[in-house]
């Protein structure tokens, strides 16, 4: 004969149990992507120095052919494709990277006449993009 546990040994009710909110992998993708992309904004800012301060501006500067011009259009295209990839235009993406500094000025934005609040960091542009899916 098989002896059971007809008894619940486990607390349904644990106080030590947190409820846990089911984790959104897309915008967990999209933070990561987003974080990749300003790494690439900072170490492309970084060369661009560089390139200006080893040869300044020069009459092949805005050559098809110069290095300077490739590495910028790579990361323009790079831009292109995560706007897209998050559902936001190319536009706001380079607002978010260029014009408030990936956060650091913490401009404040928000959708026609709506709720606004400051931008200071991925998760609140992503809640900027949202909202304007919304609009």
């Amino acid at each position: 004969m098989n002896d059971f546990v007809t008894e619940n040994t486990t607390p349904v009710n644990s106080k030590d149990e947190t409820v846990q909110e089911p984790i959104d992998h897309a915008k967990v993708y999209k933070i990561k992507l987003i974080e990749s992309l300003i790494g690439h904004v900072k170490r492309e800012s970084v060369f661009m120095a560089k390139f200006n301060e080893l040869f300044g501006d020069y009459p092949g500067l805005n050559s098809e052919t110069c290095l300077y011009r490739f590495v910028n259009d790579l990361l323009n295209d790079q831009v292109k494709i995560v706007a897209t990839l998050i559902g936001d235009t190319q536009a706001g993406l380079e607002w978010f990277l260029y014009e408030n500094e990936c956060g650091d000025k913490g401009y404040e934005a928000g959708i026609d006449e709506g709720e606004t609040r400051q931008i200071k960091t991925i998760e609140d542009y992503l809640w900027l993009v949202d909202i304007g899916k919304e609009a």
